[in-house]
């Protein structure tokens, strides 16, 4: 129980807070309700049902907003004040959190930081797309990064299992909402930023905008920021820390940190070779493509400014594994390759397009975007995969409540070759059914998810089920 007073000191009325909530209803006895300003919906219009179903007090940041016999508390920001008073009601968190933004590849680079912890004996756990993981909680999330209230009682939980590291994915969502405001950081990271998300943000310069207040406004001016600067956006990044006088970690081929002298394809993966500290250190990683190995290095550079031994790091990073729904490649007895990944924006589509170009001559794509989302990179995705495929086939992914006759069409304008199969089961075979020797077949924009959104209606999907009953049927 929290004293109301310990919010809001102007209050005299003895009043205890059992907990908080943003939903009115998930309302219960006692709770203080936070009225936000939403997307699509406004909290003042569910302040009376938060009432009715037990709220003792409101917090808003609408000053005309009054209720009898209940305390209305003012604050110009209740997203923020919300992170604030999450982490009041949820004080537990792991000692040290290390926290990873970009447009791709934010889900490998908090899993191999996660594999690099756990090899090195830290009781660790990440949260991110594929939710909570750690050796004893598992659980599903709605989002890449939770609400805060969510956030904070998870990490709340986390302590209370003696989780001691913890690798955090942050979206633009979550930068731009407070969520992660009252989160202790240790160090962050930036992989790169690409068009995305402009269904959310004005511009894409908007979009960097806010990537940044990560590392401007919510890490610690002593901490460190973990720059990738093989990209355009970290160049940048990594110029306006400087001119901050903050720290900085940064990794990449003319990097002055952890400078990569050399990558190169071996049958196993890849051979790279770095500079760190003035020292030459070679791995062999079990990792197909180049951005997979920039993501291991992040990682890598997250667990040395976090406190690890930059030796202890390099002794085991050739161990960490590839992540579920990344870059997952299939051996098919026909000697065809199937690759399934998560690539559901340009930049990433073209990262995986042009690993398979430098294995094979014919590439066979099965792709699609999702519905009611950002409309503006599905005629560019459409053009990377006719530029860089020698088949395309275009199929859902989670239309959700839009026709998927106007994405495909949307998507076409840019591949007008392109097939149309809106059953994804079927695309994914006739596809598997192309693919010759030597032949890759690519299908994109899923990875790890377990599920197709088609009218606001969710079922049992999995591009990597579809792939493995094909090629027992095939093969048996």
């Amino acid at each position: 129980m929290i004293p109301l007073r310990l919010i809001d000191d102007t209050f005299e009325d003895n009043i205890s807070l059992s907990g908080i909530q943003s939903n009115s209803k998930l309302i219960k006895n006692g709770n203080l309700f936070v009225a936000i300003d939403g997307i699509k919906n406004n909290g003042e219009d569910y302040i009376d049902e938060a009432v009715n179903k037990g709220a003792v007090a409101i917090l808003t940041s609408n000053k005309r907003i009054k209720k009898e016999n209940i305390p209305v508390i003012f604050n110009q920001n209740p997203r923020k004040k919300l992170s604030q008073l999450s982490k009041l009601f949820f004080p537990g968190s792991p000692d040290t959190i290390c926290a990873v933004t970009g447009t791709n590849g934010k889900t490998s680079t908090v899993d191999f930081l996660y594999q690099i912890w756990e090899l090195l004996g830290y009781n660790s756990a990440t949260i991110g797309t594929l939710g909570v993981r750690s050796e004893n909680l598992n659980i599903n999330t709605s989002n890449t990064t939770p609400c805060p209230i969510k956030l904070h009682q998870i990490l709340d939980k986390l302590a209370k299992l003696k989780v001691s590291n913890l690798a955090l994915e942050v979206s633009s969502h979550a930068i731009d909402q407070y969520r992660i405001n009252s989160v202790d950081l240790e160090s962050a990271c930036f992989t790169n930023l690409s068009l995305d998300h402009m269904d959310y943000h004005k511009s894409i310069q908007e979009y960097s905008n806010t990537k940044f207040k990560l590392f401007n406004n919510i890490l610690p001016f002593e901490k460190t920021s973990v720059i990738f600067t093989d990209n355009d956006e970290g160049i940048k990044f990594f110029e306006k820390l400087k001119k901050l006088n903050r720290n900085i970690f940064d990794i990449g081929i003319n990097a002055r940190k952890l400078k990569i002298l050399s990558s190169e394809n071996i049958a196993t993966g890849h051979k790279v070779e770095i500079l760190y500290n003035d020292e030459i250190f070679s791995f062999n990683f079990n990792l197909q493509a180049y951005f997979q190995i920039s993501n291991a290095l992040c990682a890598a550079g997250l667990a040395i400014t976090s406190g690890a031994n930059y030796k202890d790091v390099f002794s085991v990073i050739e161990n960490i594994k590839p992540v579920y729904g990344r870059m997952n490649i299939i051996e098919s007895k026909n000697n065809s390759k199937i690759i399934i990944d998560y690539a559901h924006t340009p930049h990433a589509l073209l990262s995986v397009l042009q690993y398979a170009n430098s294995l094979s001559k014919n590439i066979i794509l099965a792709f699609g975007c999702g519905g009611d989302r950002d409309v503006s990179k599905r005629k560019i995705m459409g053009e990377i995969a006719e530029k860089f495929s020698n088949k395309v086939i275009i199929t859902n992914d989670n239309p959700r409540y839009e026709d998927p006759s106007n994405i495909a069409k949307m998507i076409q304008k840019g591949c007008p070759s392109a097939q149309i199969i809106f059953n994804r089961k079927e695309a994914i075979e006739y596809g598997l059914s192309e693919a010759n020797s030597g032949d890759i077949f690519i299908i994109a924009g899923k990875g790890h998810e377990s599920y197709q959104i088609e009218k606001g209606k969710k079922t049992y999907f999995s591009d990597m089920d579809v792939v493995k009953n094909f090629l027992e049927n095939a093969n048996g």
